[in-house]
């Protein structure tokens, strides 16, 4: 197919040389072509005019009448062979034009726009053909991962609150905070739009619906991490409205993996509840993998703080319904460990202090 489409384009560039060969460069041909077709309409009438002349003196002759001179009629015939040659070398001048610069331009031109086309077709060819290879449990376990992700956003949501109360409670005992988290921590809880492909559904318009509701909830998502980020490096946004946001961050994790559960659930198995289980295992290893990571507890947090989880999320209500205790210890140990330093002793979350504008 990629293979017909570029002879076509090589025909189609081709067919556009020959005519700017002949019309040189449509652009300043255009206002030429009108020019010369003015210009010829004019000898056309001088022309016509030049003929009745000859014709009625040629009729007058005939009648016997009062003849013009036969100058006159010499002039008159040599003025019509004149104008007709005129006319005859304006036409083969304006088709048969012979090579010049901006010929060579337009050829270039062309020839530049085949080249680009045939680029531009095979890269849409090479996405086509990659996104085809995707297929319907490729898609489940890109949104299987995203449970993952949402969980270990929560915890970063939950870390950046407490290092930043942490802050605002200390030796100044602030209304506001006191910094801001460096932005890379808010950028990183970001989702990737590409993992959600609606083209595998557009033939299906139930399952179309949920994945496309979906996609709006995860771009909006996006959205609200930029907001919030700027709120929180704001020395003039109060208090009350950086709390609110880092609880809609919180709010905003557990929800979305509501929503990716309840849709694998339907879409995959007719069954909205059936990827609970799964969804929960997702997170208990990342749970276990977590801790394997960071055995290292004298480089975990050991200030006081207390999670306040609603009983109504959907970790509590539905995926850890059973063993709310200990998913709130093993909650607590990934936040301890989120505030603690890394291997080389640095804060695994930076905060940069507000400049002093007192």
């Amino acid at each position: 197919m990629i293979k017909k489409i570029i002879v076509i384009l090589t025909l189609v560039s081709f067919s556009t040389i020959a005519i700017a060969q002949q019309a040189e460069s449509q652009d300043i041909r255009a206002a030429i072509n009108d020019s010369i077709l003015k210009e010829l309409q004019k000898i056309r009438g001088i022309q016509e005019g030049a003929k009745r002349r000859i014709d009625s003196i040629r009729a007058a002759r005939v009648n016997h009448t009062t003849l013009p001179e036969k100058k006159a009629e010499e002039d008159l015939l040599n003025e019509y062979e004149a104008m007709t040659q005129i006319a005859d070398n304006t036409r083969q001048d304006w088709v048969k034009d012979d090579w010049n610069v901006y010929g060579w331009v337009a050829f270039i031109i062309a020839l530049f726009s085949l080249i680009v086309s045939g680029v531009t077709l095979y890269a849409q060819w090479r996405t086509e053909k990659n996104t085809s290879k995707l297929n319907m449990g490729e898609q489940k376990a890109l949104l299987s991962d995203m449970i993952r992700h949402f969980y270990r956003n929560y915890v970063a949501s939950l870390s950046l609150r407490v290092k930043l109360e942490a802050g605002r409670r200390g030796k100044t005992k602030s209304k506001n905070y006191t910094g801001y988290p460096s932005e890379e921590h808010i950028k990183k809880m970001m989702v990737n739009l590409n993992d959600v492909h609606l083209n595998l559904f557009y033939k299906e318009n139930e399952r179309y619906q949920l994945m496309n509701k979906l996609y709006v909830m995860l771009r909006n998502y996006n959205i609200e991490l930029d907001v919030i980020c700027d709120h929180l490096k704001s020395q003039t946004i109060d208090y009350s409205t950086k709390s609110r946001d880092l609880q809609t961050l919180c709010f905003k994790c557990y929800n979305l993996t509501k929503e990716i559960t309840l849709l694998i659930g339907s879409i995959w198995y007719n069954d909205e509840n059936a990827y609970v289980p799964y969804a929960r295992d997702r997170i208990l290893n990342e749970q276990k993998k977590n801790r394997e990571d960071n055995t290292d507890e004298t480089k975990h947090y050991t200030g006081r703080f207390v999670l306040n989880i609603p009983e109504k999320s959907f970790y509590l209500s539905t995926l850890f319904c059973d063993n709310q205790k200990q998913f709130l210890d093993d909650l607590k140990k990934d936040v301890q460990i989120e505030c603690g330093q890394n291997t080389g002793g640095s804060p695994k979350i930076h905060i940069i202090k507000f400049q002093d504008l007192s």
